[in-house]
């Protein structure tokens, strides 16, 4: 019996090649697309779980309240808070520490030189904790010297040419290493970014420098593993009587904090967690919007079973015969379930098979576009395969069932005699999935230009200045001297000089107090011609002045005198930024980082002399703070801040003036080239917006696909059952453009009817998403109108051919049909 039921399935696949490949090909691709967003969603969703006893480790964040301002997180931590976290709480049994080393260091073996941004300094016990695989030495001892690092896979093979280089010196910063065991390159999901890791014990780590002993601004990581049987929840409670003890916030200048709260993060949590804004390394995730591109998938594989059904059904009236005979012949409506319920399968099976090997094909792209290293095992993977099996099934018996209904249905005498079908379908549900099709397309459409709107925004307008043509060089320190001779070179219109501060790489923070007004600023020392750079211009007053001594700072005025942004001058109690011209500006602050002190420093006075527009070299996700801009000195007390040299270029002859520049830089010492035009320097802010992006982008291509084939099968479908209404109609004197009106509107109705809900959908959704942006797009009425007419227009050449046949086809024809 299952012989003959898959002698007839294969018999009707071959017998309707065309159809048989369309409802293939729309299943194989929705199959898929969901393929690829079921490994995504699984990748997000499974971070750092690749780490033995993750579910016991845990990162330390911190909440800090400061006066004037709302609260923020940060996941830095002090460096002395491991030792007094190993001395309180009994419960962890090791507390270690990771800390970015600043500037990306110098790299060299040999002749072969580099600036690896992902190196980190970590604790001795880092490994114990976070033991990640190894692929040469112990990682257990591996930084127990101080003179130790740790490299991963990819780095050997950069500098050495081998995968296990032991024992060979690694020249970071001029600082001979040792490298005592070297790991597995990190996979995409994982928080950790590092891959080079220093021993903190080494005589020039920020871990042994006493000035960063108080500091919440120093990108150190902590991290604890809990005892067997030890509860993080009894460790917690106890945060606060600790914060209290440990920090003695009321005599203390930790970063202005009136108030800190410890949290802890679970490993496998951290990437869900909400990023505090400003925070540098990797992107995190957003669960709401992972679900949703989960739900995406799910609705192209309900796109795809769609028009499985829509294609059976239309079919339908073809095969009406067949089960007239067969039910004839004494076939039971059991047996004729049973068998297109057959068909079905082998249809599904076949799409399943064509799916897997596309997702396959498309997986690098795929890997591309949303810059992951995401696998696609199912041959070891028995879940995968069984997840992928089940999807399958259930896509076969539920896209499956309705047309065998349908189908198995049709009564013998009505069919024989030769007289129309009835209920072949049904008409309304087929004009319910069309409507479900579109209406998750022009979702799609909408979601993903408001996505990329936004991220134009946030990269243009958002940032509020001229950043066109404008490159950055990272070097520690930027000199004044660098600055001069960068600027001389032919096609440098400008060149200036900025602190890790104004680019938005670190924090810090000081209180101003003007008249009943106290503000907490974000202080961010620039070197003359900053302002020009970028093309700002002062709202009130001037800019720095370099021929103005006392512009400079230097001695006890140290950063006299100041340039406020609009929020400081505003929340300062100026009505208007020309009343801030010209006032003394009580405030204190830490002018060297490495002169920090418990101690909170005297206030002192500085004079504004401009105000300037809000903007911002950080996320738009956070509001742009109050700020006071600076000059900082010549020499090494200022040059210590100044880490990023702003270069405008001539866009006729930024060719030959990067290779001059590359060559003085070769010239003067200042080492590897580590450069940025500043679109792409800001690009790494949003990178989960560009992924999440590219992501809706794609599936809005794939479902775009899927509904032009339904809606092909529809049309074809419907100019088949009206093919004698339409010649009478042509008898009775419509003309061909009559006809194809008729036809066009007939498919455009499901349209209409979908952005009805579509619309409203979209609306909501990117409504909610927009609310994590500080500054933002609006959702225009034009977008959704834009949105619609792009449903109608597919729609309009989908059906076109159709329509245009039908309408033009001689009524002597269509009057004989049937």
């Amino acid at each position: 019996m299952l012989r003959n039921y898959l002698a007839a399935a294969l018999r009707n696949l071959g017998r309707n090649r065309l159809y048989a490949g369309i409802t293939i090909a729309g299943l194989a691709i929705g199959f898929a697309a969901a393929i690829l967003i079921g490994l995504f969603v699984r990748d997000e969703f499974s971070y750092d779980r690749f780490i033995p006893g993750y579910q016991h480790i845990y990162r330390i964040s911190a909440i800090i309240d400061t006066k004037g301002s709302p609260p923020v997180e940060t996941y830095y931590s002090p460096v002395m808070l491991a030792a007094a976290l190993r001395a309180n709480f009994p419960e962890m049994e090791i507390v270690t520490r990771s800390g970015i080393t600043g500037f990306p260091p110098e790299v060299r073996h040999g002749e072969i030189t580099g600036s690896e941004q992902g190196t980190l300094w970590a604790d001795p016990s880092f490994f114990r904790v976070l033991r990640v695989p190894a692929i040469a030495g112990d990682l257990a001892d591996a930084l127990d010297t101080p003179d130790s690092v740790v490299i991963d896979r990819a780095t050997a093979r950069k500098y050495f040419g081998r995968d296990k280089p032991l024992g060979e010196t690694l020249l970071i910063d001029k600082h001979p290493m040792r490298i005592t065991a070297v790991i597995e390159d990190l996979p995409s999901n994982t928080h950790l970014t590092g891959n080079i890791f220093e021993s903190a014990l080494a005589p020039n780590s920020v871990m042994l420098d006493p000035s960063f002993t108080g500091s919440l601004s120093n990108r150190v990581q902590t991290y604890f593993r809990l005892r067997p049987g030890a509860s993080v929840a009894a460790v917690t409670t106890r945060f606060s009587d600790f914060v209290d003890r440990t920090f003695h916030l009321k005599d203390s200048a930790l970063d202005g904090a009136t108030s800190v709260k410890l949290e802890a993060i679970n490993l496998a949590a951290i990437h869900m967690h909400p990023a505090p804004a400003n925070q540098y390394d990797k992107a995190s995730g957003d669960p709401a919007v992972v679900a949703a591109i989960g739900a995406v998938g799910l609705l192209i594989v309900l796109v795809a079973a769609i028009n499985f059904v829509t294609l059976m059904t239309a079919r339908a009236a073809r095969r009406a015969v067949e089960v007239g005979v067969r039910k004839a012949a004494g076939a039971r409506r059991t047996d004729l379930i049973v068998q297109f319920m057959g068909e079905a399968f082998v249809y599904v099976l076949l799409a399943g098979v064509v799916g897997v090997a596309l997702a396959e094909l498309a997986l690098p792209a795929f890997n591309a576009l949303t810059q992951r290293r995401i696998h696609f095992d199912y041959l070891h993977d028995p879940l995968l395969t069984g997840e992928i099996v089940g999807v399958l099934v259930a896509v076969a018996l539920l896209s499956g069932a309705y047309p065998a209904l349908v189908l198995s249905g049709f009564r013998p005498a009505a069919v024989l005699k030769g007289g129309p079908v009835q209920g072949a379908g049904g008409a309304r549900v087929r004009q319910v999935l069309v409507i479900v099709q579109f209406a998750v397309l022009i979702a799609l459409l909408l979601v993903a230009g408001s996505i990329y709107r936004q991220t134009m925004f946030a990269l243009n307008e958002g940032m509020r200045l001229d950043k066109s043509q404008v490159m950055l060089m990272f070097t520690q320190p930027c000199t004044d001297s660098l600055r001069q001779e960068v600027a001389r070179i032919p096609g440098v219109e400008a060149a200036a000089c900025a602190s890790a501060m104004a680019m938005a790489l670190s924090d810090d923070e000081g209180t101003a107090t003007f008249g009943n007004h106290h503000v907490q600023v974000a202080l961010e020392p620039v070197s003359f011609g900053f302002f020009q750079v970028y093309r700002l211009k002062a709202l009130a007053g001037r800019l720095f002045d370099p021929n103005r001594p006392s512009d400079t700072a230097s001695g006890e005025t140290f950063y006299e005198p100041l340039i406020l942004n609009e929020t400081a001058a505003r929340k300062l109690g100026f009505a208007h930024p020309a009343d801030a011209i010209g006032k003394s500006i009580l405030w204190y602050g830490n002018p060297d980082p490495k002169a920090l002190t418990q101690a909170k420093p005297a206030q002192k006075p500085s004079q504004v002399i401009g105000v300037v527009p809000d903007f911002t070299f950080g996320s738009l996700r956070a509001a742009i703070p109050p700020k006071f801009y600076t000059v900082t000195p010549p020499g090494p007390t200022g040059d210590y801040f100044n880490i990023a040299l702003n270069v405008r270029l001539d866009p006729n002859r930024k060719p030959e003036t990067l290779a001059a520049i590359d060559r003085l830089w070769k010239r003067i010492g200042q080492g590897p080239v580590i450069r940025y035009f500043v679109d792409q320097f800001m690009l790494r802010l949003y990178v989960d917006v560009v992924v999440q992006g590219a992501v809706i982008t794609a599936c809005a291509i794939v479902a775009l696909s899927i509904a032009c084939l339904g809606l092909f099968a529809l049309s074809a479908y419907t100019t088949e059952r009206r093919t004698k209404e339409i010649g009478i109609r042509k008898a009775m004197g419509a003309s061909s453009a009559d006809i194809l009106k008729l036809l066009l509107w007939q498919f455009t109705q499901p349209v209409l009817w979908a952005c009805l809900i579509a619309l409203p959908a979209a609306w909501l959704l990117m409504n909610h998403w927009l609310q994590g942006f500080a500054y933002r797009i609006s959702l225009a009425p034009w977008t959704f109108l834009a949105a619609a007419v792009v449903g109608v227009l597919i729609a309009w050449s989908t059906v076109f051919v159709h329509a245009l046949r039908v309408s033009r086809a001689r009524p002597v024809g269509a009057l004989r049909y049937e």
